[in-house]
């Protein structure tokens, strides 16, 4: 009769917070579709200029810079309570879990509060122009991301504050974290093309 050799596994861990898990590739797998939908969406907007005389057309008021810029600050000071998150759920480090998600959760808040009046107040609807159809869509996509990321952190935070933390739950903890490095890179290019570039040299003047 054979032997069965046995392993003793009992001592290796049941979950991991880092790219061992297959779901921090599905999440970066993730990015990189949305990101190649945001760069269409700056490669629509760079088709659309070189293939008009005027842009942005002339009936387009140069937009207001202070609170969109408030609100490009706001969003990569965030970076800080995201990656606070972050690292401690590498550590463990619950409350400095909390405390983290809680302020990337009023930033997000904050931050689509400030972008909701300021695209009321923008002075062109989505119909108007091919600008102002390409300018709504690329705010829209970022804004739509945002929502989302906001609210996956509440519901994680919700997790994180009433029920017991398994390494699967950092693991999510720090996959959102991830993503919110994802917002905030990605609308950097965006504000440029939105807010800077109408005060530079105006095509078609």
């Amino acid at each position: 009769m054979t032997e069965q050799r046995v392993l003793d596994v009992s001592a290796l861990p049941v979950g991991t917070v880092d790219s061992r898990a297959m779901i921090w590739w599905g999440n970066l797998g993730m990015m990189v579709i949305e990101g190649t939908m945001f760069a269409m969406g700056i490669a629509t907007f760079i088709y659309l200029r070189m293939a008009n005389l005027d842009w942005p057309p002339a009936t387009v008021p140069k937009p207001d810079m202070l609170w969109p810029t408030i609100n490009l600050i706001l969003l990569i000071v965030s970076v800080i309570p995201a990656l606070t998150a972050d690292r401690a759920a590498i550590r463990g480090d619950l409350f400095a879990v909390r405390t983290g998600m809680v302020l990337c959760v009023f930033t997000g808040i904050l931050f689509l509060v400030i972008r909701t009046v300021n695209m009321a107040n923008i002075g062109y609807k989505w119909s108007d122009h091919a600008y102002g159809s390409i300018v709504w869509v690329m705010v829209g996509m970022h804004t739509f991301h945002t929502v989302a990321a906001t609210g996956e952190t509440l519901l994680l935070l919700i997790y994180v504050l009433y029920w017991p933390v398994t390494r699967n739950r950092l693991l999510d903890v720090r996959c959102g974290a991830v993503y919110w490095y994802f917002l905030i890179i990605t609308w950097i290019p965006f504000y440029f093309f939105i807010y800077v570039q109408p005060w530079m040299h105006r095509k078609g003047s």
